[in-house]
């Protein structure tokens, strides 16, 4: 594996290798479309255009779409390799193309899930995507400790406060039910106990709204 994190290199090694896939990336970005979904509050009739910044392998669009159906989505990604799949496997639910936040179409709403942690001037990529969009909706990992090798910083309430959200919301990062909180979480708060160690915390994610549907 590239060691050179986070570059694009790295990820087209990540996504081209199957690594992604492996590491259940791409039902993580399913179950956290699933949670997110429940808090964006996008009027159901909504008919505009919805863009995922840093789609990774597109997962997360189809049940946008099934939230949405009236609405075009487009997702965008700066690995290549993962905008190849994306088109193989999802070309007929979205448009796809390979870009970074200086080369974005404009759209109604863009959406950025589980992606500024890897980005080192996530600040300046919140407001070059708030200007090409009405809404715009980050979410990320909430007061991560320890950090994943990949991320670079947590998140908290005040993070964007200089952007200036319009809306905050805090809420576990995976459904309730689904087999990564239950094997990775629940069946270890079972044991860990016994053992006298410290329960493991449920993940927990924090969606940033900047801008209003009304």
């Amino acid at each position: 594996m590239n060691d050179n994190i986070n570059t694009r290199e790295y990820w087209d090694e990540r996504f081209g290798s199957g690594d992604w896939d492996d590491k259940r990336g791409r039902a993580h970005s399913r179950a956290y479309a699933r949670t997110f979904i429940d808090h964006w509050h996008i009027p159901a009739g909504f008919d505009g255009t919805v863009l995922d910044f840093g789609c990774a392998l597109g997962d997360a669009i189809p049940l946008y779409r099934a939230a949405l159906p009236g609405a075009r989505f487009v997702g965008v990604d700066h690995s290549g390799d993962a905008v190849a799949k994306c088109r193989a496997r999802y070309g007929e639910v979205a448009e796809f193309a390979q870009g970074d936040h200086t080369n974005l179409p404009p759209a109604d709403i863009i959406v950025t899930s589980h992606t500024m942690e890897h980005v080192s001037d996530d600040q300046d990529v919140v407001r070059a995507l708030r200007e090409r969009c009405r809404v715009l909706y980050v979410v990320v990992p909430y007061r991560e400790h320890p950090l994943k090798k990949e991320h670079l910083r947590a998140y908290d309430e005040g993070t964007y406060d200089a952007i200036g959200p319009d809306a905050r919301a805090v809420y576990p990062a995976f459904p309730f039910w689904t087999w990564e909180i239950f094997r990775d979480h629940r069946l270890k708060n079972l044991v860990r106990p016994l053992l006298g160690r410290r329960r493991v915390p449920v993940p927990m994610a924090i969606m940033y709204r900047f801008g209003s549907h009304d």
